[in-house]
């Protein structure tokens, strides 16, 4: 063969060729609702560039309920060199992916000599339907950039368990580190690294010295395991769920993806209104077909290494988002599979060549049914990925496909609608939302909001107040309760919202505007004041009083509320200064007993 030689180039060169194929068509897609914007251009952290204050941030603060500030940093790059292009968030994506394509792929060249395995299982892994969403949705950018750190760790073990230089093994730690960085998935990474010692690398060394060796792996992993924990409480199920419960989770999760493995079809982004969650004898079911599936494997552990290495891999690495952990939102998610799925592709391939081999010695058939599976995941994944588009394209496709019950795809619609200015539609799709969900999150505000832009004011000052009450302190919506209280007439209202939104955010201008309406500070504590005494509210009118006073110490008409104030709590002494400072600063005004509340 004259092109022997030339074999992992080809492939190389064929797996890029083949994933551009499939995702070169998002360069042109739109952000989608969920996540997009609060990850690039909503965010306040990333839409300005590569600042050095949002270096700092991104660094030293968890803005998004985890610390990922290596995802941050590579959105921030992209608007610094491209602008808030959508297209560009997308190539970016595309690129990494291929670049971990690539990683994969010479990693198991290097450490296994076979290229037209490592070919398939890199081709199998990178173009299957699954992979769409980690690729697709720019807000996973966080899955390719751990993917890239874990499998340029790899390589570089690889490399250290051939040579022993430290430098590699300080690579292979410090690789790690950045894909932690980048999301905590990889805290199964010196899990991995012991099934690697077992294969591909065959390491003969005692168990006690490979474990060692990983201490400083597991430290790694213990630490970022600890601070996702702590830094997630918000996104994990606060109810208790039961063992049994959690062992059903794990069971669907490890059954969901090897169905989907074989059966890519209907894909969607699920919930837990959506997906199907397993239980009673179905869940029994699938645990024992996993045990199953890992007693053939172990069995097989001599004569065939690489499949037991390989579902071992998929067992590790799925393990973190499997349910053992309950979250909020998700049981199931294509994107948890983009690291799992490689051990699943090592397993099959290497297991597909043992079995074929064992009973036919020509190979070239089993090859060209496996380029026909390459072409056919190939045009499913265009397919699935061509759902991207937009917010309209994909959150259509998934109301369809579940019959209408997705609070999310109705939540996203309902947001593309408001965007697009169609606040009656909105406001119809976020009602649907809550009938659905009564608690889903944003939704009470975001109808608000429309009903807002409908004209109905009190209505929308009553679904932001419900709306703050499920999520306190939110900040988009904070501001907007200040400014719809102004119109719905509720001043008092407005002016106290907007005292603790410059109070929390006293940098920005929008939470300035209903401040301003009152003329400044003094106008607003004067309003929030009075309107509070006019209802007898003594003790909470006080304070506004004071910082009144303390903003203007001359007024008169602030020293007679603060001093009818204090007597109203009993106050007696402290009234009656106040009052005797108001005399002497109008000596000729007369002091009426309710003071000037209305």
């Amino acid at each position: 063969m004259t092109y022997k030689k030339y074999w992992t180039a080809i492939f190389a060169a064929l797996l890029a060729a083949l994933v551009l194929a499939v995702y070169w068509q998002t360069t042109g897609f739109e952000l989608i609702n969920l996540d997009d914007f609060d990850y690039t251009l909503q965010n306040p952290v990333v839409s300005g560039g590569l600042t050095s204050s949002g270096i700092r941030e991104a660094l030293t603060s968890i803005p998004l309920h985890v610390y990922m500030p290596v995802p941050l940093l590579s959105h921030m790059a992209d608007i610094e060199f491209f602008g808030p292009n959508p297209g560009r968030f997308h190539l970016v994506n595309t690129l990494i992916h291929l670049f971990n394509t690539l990683l994969l792929f010479f990693f198991l060249r290097r450490a296994t000599g076979s290229p037209w395995k490592s070919f398939f299982a890199a081709a199998l892994w990178a173009l299957h339907p699954l992979r769409v969403e980690s690729v697709a949705w720019v807000a996973e950018r966080k899955d390719l950039l751990s993917g890239f750190f874990f499998l340029a760790g790899l390589l570089a073990y690889l490399e250290y368990a051939r040579s022993r230089k430290l430098f590699l093994y300080a690579a292979a730690l410090f690789a790690m580190l950045l894909g932690l960085a980048s999301k905590p998935i990889l805290v199964v990474f010196p899990l991995v690294l012991l099934i690697v010692d077992f294969w591909p690398l065959a390491r003969k060394e005692p168990v006690k010295k490979l474990l060692l060796e990983k201490i400083p792996f597991f430290v790694l992993s213990v630490f970022f395991s600890a601070l996702t924990i702590v830094s997630q409480s918000a996104t994990i199920r606060t109810d208790e769920m039961s063992v049994p419960a959690r062992l059903a989770d794990t069971a669907t999760s490890y059954f969901h993806y090897l169905k989907l493995t074989f059966w890519p079809f209907g894909l969607i982004m699920e919930d837990r209104g959506t997906a199907a969650s397993l239980t009673g004898f179905w869940a029994a079911g699938a645990g024992l077909l996993i045990i199953a599936i890992t007693f053939m494997a172990w069995k097989l552990r001599k004569a065939a290494p690489a499949v037991t290495a390989g579902w071992c891999w998929y067992l590790a690495a799925l393990f973190p988002v499997s349910g053992v952990v309950p979250l909020n939102f998700y049981i199931v998610a294509d994107h948890f599979t983009y690291l799992p799925h490689v051990g699943l592709m090592i397993a099959l391939v290497w297991g597909a060549e043992r079995l074929y081999t064992g009973y036919v010695k020509e190979a070239r058939p089993l090859a060209a049914a496996g380029l026909v599976l390459i072409a056919v995941l190939t045009v499913l994944s265009f397919r699935q990925t061509s759902l991207w588009k937009d917010s309209y394209t994909l959150f259509g496709y998934i109301d369809r496909e579940t019959g209408g019950r997705s609070a999310v795809a109705k939540n996203s619609l309902a947001i593309s609608d408001f965007r697009a200015g169609k606040f009656q539609e909105a406001y119809d799709r976020f009602n649907a939302v809550l009938a659905l969900d009564p608690e889903f999150n944003r939704a009470h505000g975001y109808k608000g909001i429309a009903a807002a832009k409908l004209g109905r004011y009190r209505e929308g000052v009553f679904l932001l107040k419900k709306q703050l009450q499920l999520s306190p302190g939110e900040k988009d919506f904070c501001l907007r309760l200040a400014n719809v209280m102004l119109l719905a007439g509720d001043h008092p209202g407005a002016a106290r919202q907007g005292l603790e939104n410059i109070r929390q955010w006293p940098s920005d201008k929008i939470a300035w505007e209903a401040v301003k309406y009152f003329g400044g500070e003094f106008g607003a504590n004067m309003t929030a004041g009075n309107g509070l005494a006019a209802k007898q509210l003594y003790p909470e009118a006080l304070k506004y009083f004071r910082e009144a006073v303390r903003l203007k110490p001359a007024d008169f008409r602030a020293r007679v509320n603060l001093g009818v104030v204090l007597r109203a709590i009993g106050d007696v002494t402290g009234a009656e200064r106040e009052l005797a400072e108001a005399r002497r600063l109008s000596p000729g005004e007369p002091i009426p007993e309710s003071g000037f509340f209305n």
